[in-house]
């Protein structure tokens, strides 16, 4: 049987239309058979055209009776029997009653509720308005809960039931009355006990559900709860902490975005192939719970910013060690973090191996000090911004608040430091044992014999006396090891003990200038009268002076002088003679106009700090560099004893 054009032109309408409207199937099917009776004249004894007409009539009003929630754009009948158990005619308020909201999110809002069926207390999370039939968010709801109906740990969320009451979707889920661990680390109530303690749990439940196919993908703080009642007395049972938000799980045979180049999850603790865009597996879990840990320890994520520079810097940028940022985190527990924030997946540590190192972490507390020498430096942080350093630059000691503007060790294992106080009866210069105590506190604002205007740098001598540069008036006090002030001498002046522009001192037998303003070092006995002056000519045929910014001695009491110029540290003998010349790099991030701390070990370790830098260099005896992590401001050598 030949169809004729008219019907075929008419059924080509019916089946667009059929699609605009998503109708189902049956109403679609019955309309073509009543359009092909009438052309075998089978109904009714009419022609094609008046039953092709009553067809289409028929088909607009099964439009018209197919409910909204139908024909809801780019969510179709099959994606909705798959997601949702069956509608229930009742509303949401027949099934639950609602006790109160908890909380509201980006895209849910989140209530206590009680099931009126059964008294069960949950967490009831339903969409916000806007989101309410958005098709891509109720994916996300109904994914969560089917997710987590295949898992079954005692540190993942359980879920009661989910589905539609009336035209409300909702995620009934279990009620964790407490805090997020984002809560506890704004109101910094954790050390590195408690964070372990909490994140030890959640990587045990992190694992469980990588064994059971499953990736989390969007790991963060927001998304541990931990019970009210599993906190005590400053302690936290892990039996009370609960991982949550399941709603971007996928299997490991999904964890390819869904689209080419899309990111899903949250940016600051996204891993960089998950910030590129490129397929996941279970290392990138790993590094978002490194994330999670090392905000947990510090109180800070690693990296800060909008979304695109938070992204890029997950790419590329090393973070800072946590250790800089919270001195009390044991070695073992920065170097797992570290290790989980690798870039390259295969390098990051699997979580069997993350959850050894933190069952056997150790309890953090100070670090014997030992033997030899440390480096003493000013470090630009919230907390313990004096910090004695190892070889490795990792903290031994941190301490005090704000600070100093310059460092010095004396001979009976103390350290000096050297404020801004403009106000108040506070002293400008202090001493601290290793350990951290202030013992001293002398020289307050003003004019007399042991006051300052603005003291920046501080040296003592191998005789112990304490000298304190006074950068408003140019003039050094000299003091002894109980803070009384001896004499004052120097002050503003062309040069031969006077100055433009001094910035730094270094004493060992001799007292050492740096006058950045004369192009000098000038050499005073310990008593401020002149003996010499070193210059660097620029060349044979040109005598300008090169600029120098930086100073130091060694523990033969040579003399330490940073050419800018040449960017070389160059060692002098007392008489001015260069023993040895070491090349000083300089980073895209460093000054080259800073000033320059030179300190030197017992064993001919030399050490040099651009000022603003995060990182110390070892020049001498194998180049290297120590990075920090934060911005420094000087530097020193500590010795607990001298030799």
């Amino acid at each position: 049987m030949v169809l004729p054009p008219a019907l075929l032109a008419a059924a080509l309408f019916l089946l667009t239309l059929a699609l605009l409207l998503r109708l189902e199937p049956g109403v679609l099917l019955s309309s073509l058979v009543i359009m092909l009776a009438a052309d075998v004249g089978l109904l009714f004894g009419l022609g094609d055209r008046p039953v092709g007409l009553i067809a289409l009539a028929l088909l607009g009003l099964a439009g018209l009776a197919t409910p909204a929630e139908r024909i809801t754009p780019r969510l179709g009948r099959r994606r909705r029997r798959r997601l949702l158990p069956p509608s229930e005619k009742e509303p949401l308020e027949e099934r639950y009653q609602i006790l109160g909201k908890l909380g509201t999110g980006g895209m849910a809002t989140v209530y206590r509720a009680k099931r009126r069926a059964d008294g069960l207390v949950a967490a009831l999370k339903v969409p916000q308005e806007r989101y309410a039939s958005e098709p891509r968010f109720l994916r996300r709801l109904h994914r969560e809960a089917e997710v987590l109906k295949k898992l079954h740990h005692p540190n993942i969320v359980k879920v009661y039931e989910h589905g539609q009451a009336g035209s409300t979707h909702f995620l009934a889920l279990e009620l964790v009355d407490g805090p997020g661990l984002d809560e506890l680390i704004a109101d910094r109530r954790l050390d590195p006990e408690l964070a372990v303690r909490v994140l030890l749990p959640v990587a045990e439940a992190l694992k469980y559900m990588h064994d059971h196919g499953f990736l989390h993908r969007d790991l963060k703080p927001g998304n541990i709860m931990i019970y009210r009642s599993a906190i005590k007395d400053g302690e936290i049972d892990p039996a009370g902490v609960r991982l949550m938000d399941f709603g971007i799980a996928a299997g490991k045979e999904f964890a390819r975005l869904t689209t080419v180049g899309a990111r899903i999850g949250t940016p600051t603790y996204m891993s960089p192939e998950q910030a590129r865009g490129r397929p996941l597996d279970e290392k990138s879990d790993v590094y978002s719970l490194g994330v999670v840990l090392y905000e947990a320890l510090t109180g800070e994520a690693p990296f800060q910013g909008d979304f695109e520079q938070v992204a890029q810097k997950q790419i590329f940028e090393r973070p800072v060690p946590p250790i800089q940022k919270n001195p009390k985190i044991p070695p073992a527990l920065n170097d797992l973090v570290l290790r989980m924030l690798e870039k390259e997946p295969e390098k990051r540590p699997n979580l069997e191996q993350v959850i050894a190192t933190l069952k056997s972490a150790p309890e953090a507390g100070p670090r014997e000090l030992g033997g030899g020498f440390l480096l003493a430096a000013v470090v630009e942080a919230r907390a313990g911004s004096i910090r004695l350093l190892n070889a490795e630059g990792l903290p031994v000691r941190a301490f005090g608040r704000e600070p100093p503007g310059d460092l010095a060790g004396d001979g009976e294992g103390y350290l000096w430091a050297v404020y801004f106080e403009f106000s108040g009866n506070r002293g400008m210069v202090r001493r601290y044992r290793p350990e951290g105590q202030e013992v001293l506190a002398v020289g307050t604002y003003g004019l007399k014999l042991g006051e300052f205007f603005n003291p920046v740098a501080v040296a003592v001598s191998r005789n112990d006396r304490v000298f304190v540069l006074d950068s408003e008036t140019q003039a050094i006090t000299r003091l002894d090891l109980e803070g009384r002030a001896e004499l004052r001498f120097g002050g503003a002046g062309p040069g031969r003990g006077t100055f433009t522009e001094a910035r730094a001192l270094a004493a060992w037998d001799d007292l050492f200038v740096l006058d950045v303003g004369n192009r000098q070092v000038q050499r005073l006995d310990l008593d401020g009268h002149y003996q010499d002056r070193f210059v660097f000519a620029t060349s044979a045929d040109d005598p300008t002076p090169r600029t120098l910014l930086g100073i130091g001695v060694d523990l033969k009491g040579n003399l330490l002088v940073y050419d800018a110029d040449a960017r070389k540290v160059r060692r002098l003998s007392p008489e001015g003679r260069i023993l040895a010349s070491y090349p000083l790099p300089l980073a895209d991030d460093e000054d080259p106009a800073a000033l320059v701390d030179l300190a030197e070990g017992p064993d001919g370790e030399l050490f040099a700090l651009r000022r603003g830098s995060p990182r110390i260099y070892r020049l001498a005896p194998e180049p290297g560099a120590l990075e920090i992590g934060l911005p420094l401001r000087a530097l020193a050598l500590w010795l607990a004893y001298r030799p």
